[in-house]
C-alpha cells in the first residue's frame, strides 16, 4: 500500500474514533439516562398500621376504638406502561400486606417526563390517546415528584407529590449523607391537608357527618385525640356547638435519603395518618384517627438498590468519561500520524523534483 493510501487510511479512522467519541458523550449516553420504556422494578417495605375498628365506633368502646400496631410489609412497584417521545406514562402499585393474609392495593398512573421524570401535562384527548386502556382508571394530573428526583438532584427543596391529599408538599433539603456507601442528599417532608383521593374517601362513605360535643369530649377523656392536637381540642370545646362538621385529613411525615448521582431514593421512612377532624377557629383539629401506617424502606432492598446504583455508575462513567477520551486521544493521534505520513512524500517528490531539474 502506498504511504499516501495508508495515509487517508489513518485519516479515516481518526475521524470515525472522534466522530465515536462525540456520538458517545452526547447521543447513546443521554439516551441510557433516560427512563426506560421498559421499565418494571419494585421495592419492599416494612412497617406498622393502626387502624379504626369499626365495630368498636359503633358500639361506643372507646378502649378498642383504635387498634395496637400490627406489623405489615408492602411492595411498591413502578412500570412504564407506554412511551410517547420523551414522555412515558408510568404506574405505581403498592400492595399493602396486612394482618390475616388480607391485601390493599393503591393504584396511581402518571405521565411523566423520561428525561428529568418531572410532570407533564396531557389533554383529554392526549389522554385517551397515550394513556393504554387499562389505566385509564388509574391515570391522574399531578405536580411535583412522583417517584423519583432528577441525575443530580439539586440541594435546594423540592415538591413530593402526594397522592392521599393529591398536592405537591414541600420536601426541604436537610443535609448530605451516605447510605449502604451512596453519598446522598436527605430530604424531610413534613405536611398535611385534606384528602382528595376519590378511592380513600369512598372508604368513609358511611361514617357520620357531624359528631356530637360529647363524643368530641369522651374521645378526649378516653385519650384517643392525638396528642399532638389534644391541647387545642380542649381549648376549643367552650365554644363548639353541640354537633360539629366533620372532615378528613393526612398528615404526611417523610424522610428520604436520595442518590446525589441518580436521584433515586435509596431509603424512604414514612409515617401516614388519616384523621376525622372539626374545625374550630378556621384550625382543622384532628380527634379520631382512622389509620396509621408507619413504613420504611427494608434493609434487604437498601442494600440491592445502592449495589444496582454504583454498578449503574461504573457503567456511566466508562461509556460516559472513558471511552469517548480513549476514542478521542486514539482519533486525534491517528489523525496527526495520517498528516505527518501525507507530508512526508510531499517533501520527497519535492525534493527529487529539485534534483531532476539541477
Amino acid at each position: 500500500m502506498s504511504v499516501r493510501k495508508s495515509s487517508v487510511l489513518w485519516l479515516a479512522l481518526g475521524i470515525l474514533f472522534v466522530v465515536g467519541a462525540v456520538m458517545i458523550r452526547f447521543v447513546l449516553l443521554p439516551s441510557m439516562t433516560k427512563l426506560p420504556g421498559d421499565l418494571d422494578q419494585s421495592q419492599k417495605f416494612e412497617g406498622t398500621m393502626q387502624a379504626l375498628d369499626p365495630q368498636a365506633f359503633a358500639s361506643n368502646d372507646l378502649a378498642h376504638l383504635v387498634s395496637p400496631e400490627m406489623p405489615i410489609t408492602a411492595e411498591r412497584s413502578l412500570t412504564v406502561d407506554a412511551v410517547d417521545g420523551d414522555t412515558a406514562i408510568v404506574t405505581s402499585k403498592a400492595v399493602l400486606n396486612l394482618p390475616g393474609n388480607a391485601k390493599q392495593n393503591d393504584v396511581h398512573t402518571y405521565a411523566v417526563s423520561r428525561v428529568d421524570y418531572t410532570p407533564v401535562t396531557l389533554t383529554a384527548d392526549e389522554q385517551k390517546t397515550v394513556v393504554p386502556a387499562a389505566e385509564q382508571a388509574t391515570f391522574e394530573a399531578h405536580t411535583g415528584i412522583a417517584f423519583s428526583w432528577p441525575m443530580n438532584p439539586s440541594t435546594s427543596d423540592a415538591a413530593l407529590y402526594d397522592s392521599v391529599t393529591r398536592t405537591a408538599q414541600d420536601a426541604t433539603f436537610v443535609g448530605e449523607g451516605d447510605v449502604a456507601g451512596r453519598a446522598v442528599n436527605m430530604y424531610k417532608v413534613d405536611a398535611a391537608g385534606p384528602i382528595e383521593s376519590p378511592a380513600i374517601l369512598a372508604q368513609f362513605k358511611d361514617f357520620p357527618k357531624q359528631l356530637p360535643k360529647q363524643v368530641i369530649e369522651a374521645l378526649l377523656a378516653a385519650n384517643v385525640v392525638p396528642e399532638a392536637s389534644r391541647a387545642a381540642v380542649q381549648a376549643a370545646l367552650p365554644v363548639m356547638p353541640d354537633t360539629m362538621p366533620v372532615a378528613f385529613t393526612s398528615t404526611n411525615l417523610v424522610t428520604a435519603a436520595v442518590d446525589k448521582e441518580f436521584g433515586a431514593p435509596i431509603k424512604v421512612d414514612q409515617t401516614q395518618g388519616m384523621y376525622v377532624t372539626v374545625s374550630s377557629d378556621g384550625k382543622s383539629l384532628p380527634v379520631l384517627p382512622l389509620s396509621v401506617v408507619k413504613m420504611h424502606t427494608a434493609d434487604s432492598d437498601v442494600a440491592s438498590t445502592a449495589d444496582t446504583l454504583s454498578k449503574n455508575s461504573t457503567i456511566l462513567a466508562v461509556l460516559g468519561v472513558w471511552m469517548p477520551i480513549i476514542l478521542a486521544i486514539l482519533g486525534i493521534g491517528l489523525i496527526a500520524v495520517a498528516i505527518l505520513r501525507w507530508r512526508k512524500p510531499i517533501q520527497q517528490e519535492l525534493c527529487l523534483s529539485r534534483i531532476t531539474a539541477s
